[in-house]
């Protein structure tokens, strides 16, 4: 009974949502025509371009950045390349392009079939699962929220602090000092509500990720002249990982699942969880908000995922392939530059990451909560929460990250599924057949000043 127990929870935290994350990407670049591709230079215009006010879209990109941008960016593209080697880069690059088309149309459809109640929109996979009318379409969405509460306590908590005290070893005082230090943070944020989180994010993000960026760059630059190497090795152990890591690890299929499911869990595609967050925003679009989908991949994973990567394979520290790595591996790297402050500059921006991403994660668990319980669920959500942090401090790893993906699994399942089924709108928009968006008569970027129509 336990083997076939095992065997369920591998399959649905791996193997399956994995083939159906491919053929999901696949299949919305086809129908998109490669939006991704398309649309990439666009979308990044769009997002450096749009209204910083409180409440915008601006608002909506931090607060699905806060929560994609965590310690995964860290200790899971660590975890990737010591498992499956530097090979597993690559795969993980292939995830994100695949991963923007399907961001792109699962926000679409969150916008499409969002609602409105006092003034306010909310949406998300639950809400246009449910709105079907099919008595069993409405236990799915139960279902979804249920689980996605779980990844709201495992991905988007427990994972997150205990990647981030694992840089301070064993020291049980030092566990528990971060663990109540970032207990008071994430319950002062949260306790202010939705419109607290979004103002605390919108200030944290983009300080955190350019800080970690000129970290990252400090140490690839100090190391130049192994760049050339280091892209060698991703691509040679893409293919062949057992003679980039020494026979450690000789399945193509361990590289090709590390960085994939790696890659999803630091952007979250086909979670459904960033549409919560966009379909918020009052003065939204399917179109637009789908561009930012895209600049959200792009950043997480393409370009934050790669720098940590890179900082690692850059460094020459030696990795263990076929050991699980966490956070120790890029703090290695960083004390080839920063010495004995590594550990301290590190520790800072794991604790940045954690907390960003706690908090971030927090908006969902709102939202799952309200949708399950009502606004007592949101309450007592706000209650419960923090004090996780603590029990992050101390949790054990494996059991932490296994959870958290079988969490996201289940979401993933649920979520691709219903998105393929409900996606027809969103991917005209997408091509820009619908809302005057052709192609043949507006290419230009949708500037700051243009808000477009909400398609209902």
């Amino acid at each position: 009974m336990k083997d076939i127990f095992d065997y369920v929870l591998q399959l649905v935290s791996g193997m399956f949502p994995f083939v159906l994350l491919c053929l999901a990407g696949v299949y919305f670049t086809v129908k998109t025509k490669a939006v991704q591709v398309r649309k990439f230079f666009c979308a990044i215009k769009t997002a450096l371009c749009v209204d910083k006010s409180l409440g915008s879209s601006f608002g909506a990109v931090c607060n699905s950045l806060s929560a994609t941008i965590g310690t995964g960016n860290i200790a899971g593209v660590a975890f990737a390349i010591s498992v499956g080697g530097a090979g597993a880069v690559f795969w993980m690059w292939i995830s994100a392009f695949f991963s923007m088309a399907i961001k792109a149309v699962e926000i679409g459809v969150a916008l499409l079939y969002r609602k409105q109640r006092n003034g306010e929109y909310y949406g998300g996979p639950m809400h246009y699962i449910k709105m079907r009318g099919s008595k069993i379409l409405s236990g799915i969405s139960v279902v979804f929220a249920l689980s996605g509460l779980g990844a709201t306590f495992f991905t988007g908590n427990l994972t997150q602090v205990n990647a981030c005290v694992s840089v301070m070893g064993d020291n049980f005082y030092l566990r528990l000092f971060m663990g109540v230090l970032i207990f008071i943070l994430v319950a002062t944020v949260i306790m202010g509500g939705a419109k607290k989180i979004t103002r605390f994010t919108t200030i944290v993000l983009p300080f955190m990720a350019v800080l970690y960026i000129v970290l990252c760059l400090a140490v690839i630059f100090k190391n130049y002249d192994l760049i050339d190497d280091a892209f060698l090795s991703i691509f040679k152990g893409a293919f062949s990982p057992h003679a980039v890591t020494g026979g450690a690890v000789g399945s193509l299929s361990t590289a090709i699942i590390a960085g994939a499911q790696k890659g999803v869990f630091s952007n979250e595609a086909g979670m459904g969880t960033s549409g919560m967050a966009y379909a918020s925003v009052q003065d939204a679009d399917a179109y637009k908000q789908g561009l930012f989908g895209i600049f959200e991949v792009f950043v997480d994973t393409l370009l934050i995922c790669t720098l940590t990567a890179l900082t690692i394979l850059c460094s020459s520290v030696i990795i263990n392939y076929g050991t699980a790595a966490s956070s120790e591996l890029v703090e290695r790297a960083f004390s080839t530059v920063y010495g004995g402050f590594s550990s301290v500059s590190l520790a800072i921006m794991l604790c940045l990451f954690a907390v960003s991403s706690i908090i971030g994660w927090a908006f969902y668990g709102i939202n799952f909560a309200e949708f399950l319980f009502g606004k007592k669920g949101k309450r007592l959500f706000c209650l419960i929460y923090p004090p996780i942090c603590l029990l992050g401090a101390f949790a054990s790893t494996d059991f932490t990250w296994h959870t958290a993906e079988f969490f996201n699994g289940i979401m993933l399942i649920i979520n691709v599924t219903a998105v393929w089924l409900l996606s027809g709108k969103a991917i005209a928009v997408l091509k820009g057949d619908k809302n005057g968006n052709k192609d043949s008569g507006n290419t230009k970027c949708i500037r700051k000043q243009s808000s477009g129509a909400n398609i209902r």
